[in-house]
């Protein structure tokens, strides 16, 4: 065992104890507001967006829009602004939702009965270790789009468990 593989597991552990000791409401408030939050947002815009732009009625009040707007002034023909309104509009949407999802959840598991305790300490141990992987993951994607950086974190990362998590990491921003 490697010493950042010694460090790694400390830093496990030690989330460990800190999601036993918050419990999960309050591990997802953490992890699901402020900056989280935001990039959260974000990428649940990116994800579905798309999708929900496919829907019939959407796309045709998507390109009606855009076709009016280009109407009226070239430019905004050019640059699609309905399709960055429904974006925005998705993004705020997103927000609200965010937040009224994480109210209820982190409400719901903070009920004061013995067996929602333990399930809340559980979850809350189980999603701190999560969220820092999942955070982990999305670094090491933003670093391997950059080549230089990429061999350079790897060839420093060889042979641990951080190393192969580089490696096999199924986050990916290039196809």
């Amino acid at each position: 065992m490697s010493s950042i593989d010694a460090v790694t597991l400390i830093v496990a552990i030690a989330l460990f104890g800190l999601g036993l000791a918050l419990g999960f409401g309050r591990v997802l408030k953490i992890f699901t507001k402020g900056i989280f939050g935001f990039i959260l947002s974000i990428f649940l815009c990116v994800t579905f967006g798309g999708m929900i732009a496919g829907i019939p009625a959407v796309s045709e009040w998507i390109a009606g829009l855009n076709a009016k707007l280009g109407e009226s002034w070239q430019f905004l023909a050019t640059i699609h602004l309905a399709t960055v309104i429904y974006y925005v509009v998705l993004f705020f949407a997103l927000q609200l939702v965010r937040i009224l999802v994480v109210k209820c959840v982190a409400g719901f598991f903070s009920i004061d009965v013995l067996p929602m305790r333990i399930i809340n300490r559980v979850l809350g141990a189980a999603a701190a270790v999560a969220a820092v992987l999942l955070l982990v993951l999305l670094v090491f994607a933003i670093v391997a789009l950059f080549d230089g950086a990429a061999a350079d974190l790897s060839q420093k990362l060889a042979g641990s468990f951080l190393g192969t998590l580089f490696e096999n990491n199924p986050v990916k921003f290039n196809a």
